[in-house]
């Protein structure tokens, strides 16, 4: 997919600013907003919005975005809804509008917009839930590469959100929103129950280089600090799967998990017990 129009304008401005020459960078945008060249004036809304050559003006900049937006910006239709849902730049949180601001970014075509949309309809985020509607609009921002559109399509597919559990299709969209954000512990651990299936949720028997790359993505998202992981990377030890059987290292994993709130891992420490050397057994 190549650069949009908007990005062009918008990289051209920051090239300007960069090397100096911000009053350029403002008139030129200035005269193409003058003639009603939507993706200027979504630019121009930025100048206002962060004081660029200009005294900031967030309601002005809102009524530059607003304005961008009539004329055809889906940018601005983004740039705006962001700047409602998260309380961005003094702008007040009002989901409800940034939903709004997401549907119309959508039916513009913005990539984004599908993404925040499958967001805002699994989570109920300024509009009521609705499964079906986060699995489409996961999966048409997925497909274009967008990373929120990943990660909520793979908790549909995992969750049966809207679809069909399938663990073989979150996996993979696991894996693809962790090329975009590796540093995701959150990934890495579903990746490793897809795989593993420790809490047997899907009802198929696994194979040892799956589980071999299971218990990887648990050790990465453990060394993150995921408090999940503890317990899973204690299951594996538990049920002696790719590792050796050891119940003191179950126990001293999945201990953590329950004294940092993983009920699941509050209820099953409870069925260790100590032999007379002082080793845990189930």
């Amino acid at each position: 997919m190549g650069m949009s129009n908007y990005q062009s304008v918008l990289d051209h401005t920051l090239e300007l600013i960069n090397s100096g020459r911000r009053d350029e960078a403002f008139d030129e945008i200035s005269r193409k907003h003058a003639i009603n060249d939507k993706d200027a004036t979504a630019v121009l809304a930025q100048f206002y919005l962060y004081g660029i050559c200009v005294t900031k003006d967030t309601d002005l900049a809102i009524e530059i975005f607003e304005h961008a937006i009539s004329l055809g910006s889906s940018e601005a239709a983004w740039e705006l809804g962001l700047l409602f849902h998260h309380n961005e730049e003094g702008v007040p949180v009002n989901k409800c509008k940034a939903f709004e601001l997401f549907c119309i970014g959508a039916d513009l075509g913005n990539v984004d917009c599908y993404g925040a949309l499958a967001e805002c309809y699994l989570h109920g985020d300024g509009t009521p839930v609705n499964e079906k509607k986060a699995f489409e609009y996961g999966l048409l921002a997925a497909k274009a590469g967008n990373a929120t559109g990943m990660v909520n399509l793979a908790v549909c597919y995992d969750d049966g959100l809207g679809t069909h559990p399938d663990p073989n299709a979150a996996c993979y969209w696991y894996k693809e929103y962790l090329n975009y954000i590796p540093d995701s512990d959150f990934a890495m651990l579903r990746i490793a129950i897809c795989l593993a299936d420790p809490y047997e949720r899907y009802g198929f028997r696994t194979t040892g280089e799956r589980l071999n790359e299971a218990f990887y993505y648990a050790g990465k998202a453990l060394e993150m600090g995921n408090i999940e992981a503890h317990l899973i990377v204690g299951w594996f030890y538990e049920k002696g799967e790719v590792v050796q059987q050891n119940f003191d290292l179950a126990h001293k994993y999945i201990e953590i998990a329950a004294n940092n709130g993983n009920e699941v891992a509050q209820l099953h420490i409870k069925e260790f017990r100590k032999n007379l050397y002082g080793n845990y057994y189930i």
